[in-house]
């Protein structure tokens, strides 16, 4: 175990330190770090009294302190010069702050702006997607009567999730997670964030579907032999990032190319591919939640029913069926 002074000293430290080491900080700074509102990283970080640890990972940690960062993930970050300090600033806010630019408040929607459903372009930009999106957030918002809070997490959160996964997250989903963040919407996105402590324990975490989903096996082994072999590479391949709505049934991404897979433990096939990228699918939540929105004014309850059948439109009857039953 080491203690270092401040943060400039752990990083001109980090290349002798040994990968597998964990960094850790005092409780009350790791839970400003991660509060909503976020603090400032750069003066919680950079304030005098800060002390960093670094322990072995079975080491026990020390009085006070709580996992922060494995050395591993440190090291990969771009560290500018200690001594310039406004490239320091910068950096920690673009690391371990938050992003802006959906956080002002919003307006609850009166009836006669609740817009109607529509797709966004095909070749739509990334300011124009992320844009849907959060109008989508502030559909079901307006469903609760409140404006859309966004949540965004920080680069670093991300970084230490990618880690964890041994892949990176597609750029889609990360962008949505960097600039809105919401988990709880048309349906249940999983959180970057895991339990560090029990790592592979987290079944509310974007993780693997064998530890999000431990009985997955007891499926698979009602297989065939043959079969069972190959679901298990398939599965092997596939990490889950959203909940259908709460039933066991996973949406998955394709660690090799980012396609996106729905886990139906219901009925047959167990593994049906649904879309290219996690931007489809957000698309589609998106979607799901101006129709349901645009309903309500009418007086009418079929919000699903118009979203089926633009899904369908888009996507083909039989997948929208697989989802949607």
């Amino acid at each position: 175990m080491k203690i270092f002074k401040n943060l400039s000293a752990l990083v001109q430290a980090l290349p002798e330190l040994a990968a597998s080491e964990w960094v850790d900080l005092p409780a009350d700074a790791a839970a400003q770090l991660g509060a909503q509102p976020p603090s400032s990283p750069e003066d919680l970080l950079m304030q005098p009294a800060l002390r960093f640890v670094t322990r072995q990972v079975n080491e026990a940690q020390r009085m006070g302190y709580v996992p922060w960062m494995p050395v591993a993930v440190l090291a990969r970050m771009p560290w500018p010069e200690p001594s310039d300090g406004v490239a320091w600033a910068r950096f920690l806010q673009a690391e371990f702050g938050r992003s802006q630019r959906f956080v002002e408040n919003h307006d609850v929607w009166d009836e006669a702006d609740v817009p109607e459903p529509y797709w966004p372009p095909v070749d739509a930009s990334f300011d124009q997607r992320l844009a849907y999106w959060h109008q989508g957030l502030q559909a079901h918002a307006w469903m609760d009567e409140e404006p859309a809070q966004v949540t965004p997490f920080s680069s670093a959160e991300l970084r230490l999730c990618e880690w964890r996964l041994g892949c990176a997250l597609p750029e889609a989903l990360r962008d949505y997670l960097l600039q809105l963040g919401v988990l709880d919407w048309a349906e249940r996105l999983l959180s970057p964030r895991f339990d560090l402590l029990k790592p592979d324990a987290d079944m509310d975490a974007i993780g693997p579907v064998q530890v999000v989903f431990p009985g997955i096996s007891d499926i698979v082994e009602m297989s065939a032999p043959q079969q069972a072999q190959v679901l298990m590479e398939q599965l092997s391949e596939l990490v889950v990032f959203g909940d259908y709505l709460g039933n066991g049934n996973l949406w998955c991404f394709d660690r090799r190319d980012g396609s996106v897979w729905y886990l139906d433990h219901d009925s047959s096939p167990l593994l049906t591919r649904m879309f290219d990228d996690t931007g489809d699918y957000l698309d589609a939540l998106a979607l799901i939640s101006l129709c349901r929105s645009h309903a309500v004014p009418q007086g009418r309850d079929d919000g699903d029913e118009q979203a089926e059948v633009l899904l369908e439109e888009r996507f083909g009857q039989a997948l929208t069926k697989k989802w949607m039953y």
